[in-house]
């Protein structure tokens, strides 16, 4: 049985002083364990039993002594994620630095309105669509924290998202750009074809121009150029075939120097075929007899066989060669974006430049490269009205504005029946 009474200080003289309540109750009935806890008042007391048998006939309680703090939880989750990409296990790191200020505490002093509180604190900082991430990753924690038995609820995934702010747009200055949460590529962080002949023909021939010939031509990422192996490129037929990446991630926990990995594609459509230029087969065929032995077999490698490191292609090949070239700054997908505009302003449809890119959604596409998308004409919309409209230069009349009304009204007579 449950008792609630003043707890008196040996100094105390009674009456009335501002000493704590006690609740001595046995919190799962009359065969569990007493618990004993202080409260600054008898009403809170009384809250928190009410509370606790509800809890208790629901099956939700959990014994205090057990419930961990959320860096805890978030410790033993990315244990669990160990397995994935480096890439992704570096974003939750840093949703979970976000959090920080829920870190000392046990998962049942987190509610839903700290949560929110702390939702609004980020979105000071960052953006609402990081913000929502953010959310999801503590949501996936606290998942992890009912499967263990920690808890019984999940008030990261009921807090409210937030939303980013629709402002009055009065001049186009104040237009926001699309594709929000997806930065879009500027004109001014592309090459155009004469700059990138430029600077190959200004790169070390040999590893360094091959290389940047292949990312020009193919668009591929740098991590998946790295890792490129002969096995991945049939030569006769020119093709590629995109299967794996490079990382040179820190394992968490590992310690000392840093070794390379190869990983699969984060998405399905990271898997990819994709047909050779007959100029860049003629370079790699060249390449692949200057090219030094490789115990991974690397189409692109050091002179000991030993993967890539992208700061070494940068500082020793493509800084150098954009120097000589009398470029402006650009890395190694400069070149992936110069890919991808090109395509797209030749009048390759989305579903092609998705594709060779490797993007999981068109919409990514769209989103990345919407300036392209925006300004490019493949005369389509000529071809169609051209199967209804009259063509003045092929009726043999003088092109004015009264032949092309008079033709105009004869065809819209004709339309009309």
């Amino acid at each position: 049985m449950a008792l609630i009474k003043r707890y008196h200080k040996p100094a105390c003289t009674g009456g009335d002083c501002d000493c704590t309540w006690r609740l001595d109750y046995r919190p799962q009935g009359l065969t569990g364990p007493r618990k004993r806890i202080e409260f600054p008042t008898k009403k809170a007391a009384e809250k928190y039993l009410a509370s606790t048998a509800v809890k208790v006939a629901r099956g939700e309680y959990v014994d205090p002594a057990r419930i961990p703090t959320f860096a805890k939880v978030g410790e033993e989750w990315m244990r669990e994620k160990s397995n994935r990409h480096p890439a992704t296990l570096g974003g939750w790191r840093v949703h979970l630095r976000h959090l920080a200020k829920l870190d000392n505490l046990r998962l049942d002093r987190i509610d839903v309105a700290l949560i929110e509180s702390v939702r609004d604190e980020l979105c000071t900082k960052l953006g609402a669509k990081t913000v929502s991430t953010v959310l999801t990753t503590c949501a996936a924690v606290f998942k992890l924290a009912i499967r263990r038995g920690y808890t019984a609820t999940n008030p990261a995934a009921i807090a409210e998202r937030p939303r980013r702010e629709v402002a009055e747009v009065t001049t186009d200055a104040d237009r926001p750009e699309s594709g929000q949460g997806l930065r879009a590529v500027r004109p001014d962080e592309v090459l155009t074809v004469q700059e990138i002949r430029r600077l190959l023909e200004h790169a070390e021939p040999g590893l360094h121009r091959t290389l940047f010939a292949t990312v020009a031509a193919t668009g591929l990422r740098p991590e998946e150029a790295y890792a490129l192996k002969w096995t991945d490129i049939q030569l006769d037929d020119g093709r590629l075939f995109v299967r794996r990446s490079l990382s040179w991630a820190r394992k968490s926990g590992e310690e000392g120097r840093v070794r390379p990995k190869f990983y699969e594609p984060k998405t399905r459509s990271g898997y990819r075929t994709m047909p050779l230029p007959a100029g860049l087969v003629a370079a790699l065929k060249v390449w692949k007899l200057q090219s030094p032995r490789s115990e991974h077999d690397l189409v692109f490698c050091r002179l000991d066989g030993q993967p890539l490191h992208r700061s070494n292609v940068l500082r020793q090949g493509l800084y150098p060669a954009l120097r000589r070239a009398g470029l402006r700054d650009a890395n190694i997908k400069t070149l992936r974006h110069s890919y991808a505009s090109g395509l797209i302003a030749s009048g390759a449809p989305i579903t092609e430049v998705q594709h060779r890119l490797g993007h999981s959604n068109p919409a990514v596409t769209l989103k990345v490269y919407s300036h392209w998308f925006k300004d490019a004409d493949t005369g389509a919309a000529d071809r169609f009205a051209q199967g209804f409209l009259p063509n003045p230069e092929k009726s043999g009349q003088k092109v004015g504005t009264e032949t092309i009304l008079r033709q105009g009204s004869k065809s819209v007579s004709h339309l009309n029946g």
